[in-house]
């Protein structure tokens, strides 16, 4: 309940400041495990993909510094994010992942790991397509657009761009033992960041 108060209060702010638009939103299955893989800009990009989720909760890993922010870490907890340790393998934010999928449940992962201020897609690391590899649950690509001109490096003030969500075509997986999973992981990866990398652009 609290969640989805706190969605409906964001979505009425987000469309009077910033006006935003989300295509493809029927790519996202209606039910069943599914990880929403999108490009990382800024701090508001989870917001977005929990409206394009709607009316499915959507649960998002957070750098696990964030929790330690007093009613924020609260805040963010109630709203489905969950800690992970960057830098290493981190087993319990993996093993959350893992639950959240066997329940059937939407997960969201930035394939890049961190944000990407400059608005260029980054390098990605292996974590989305291990974890759909393992589970054999689809994947489906997100382009965010406009959420980098939000607070620009060397900016103080806010600025209201018109932001876009567009969601493309669910990329299926076959679950994979651990012996074949590492070349998949990569050619997997591969797909999903051009993928991503084409609605970022509009290709």
């Amino acid at each position: 309940m609290f969640y989805k108060m706190v969605r409906l209060l964001l979505v009425l702010i987000f469309k009077l400041l910033f006006r935003y638009e989300i295509t493809g939103k029927q790519n996202i299955p209606k039910s069943g495990p599914v990880i929403l893989a999108s490009n990382h800009v800024s701090y508001v990009d989870p917001i977005l993909i929990a409206f394009a989720g709607a009316p499915r909760p959507v649960n998002y890993m957070a750098k696990s510094e964030l929790f330690k922010i007093p009613i924020f870490g609260s805040l963010i907890r109630a709203l489905n994010a969950f800690p992970i340790k960057r830098g290493i393998a981190d087993k319990g934010a993996i093993a959350h992942s893992l639950k959240v999928l066997s329940k059937g449940g939407v997960l969201l992962i930035f394939p890049e790991g961190t944000r990407q201020r400059s608005g260029n897609l980054g390098p990605a690391y292996p974590g989305v397509t291990s974890i759909a590899l393992k589970t054999g649950a689809p994947i489906v690509p997100i382009g965010l657009i406009g959420t980098d001109k939000i607070l620009p490096d060397g900016r103080k003030l806010l600025r209201f761009p018109k932001l876009k969500v567009r969601i493309g075509d669910v990329i299926k997986v076959e679950k994979t033992g651990a012996k074949d999973r590492k070349q998949k992981e990569e050619e997997l990866t591969k797909r999903l960041m051009n993928e991503i990398n084409n609605l970022v652009t509009g290709g």
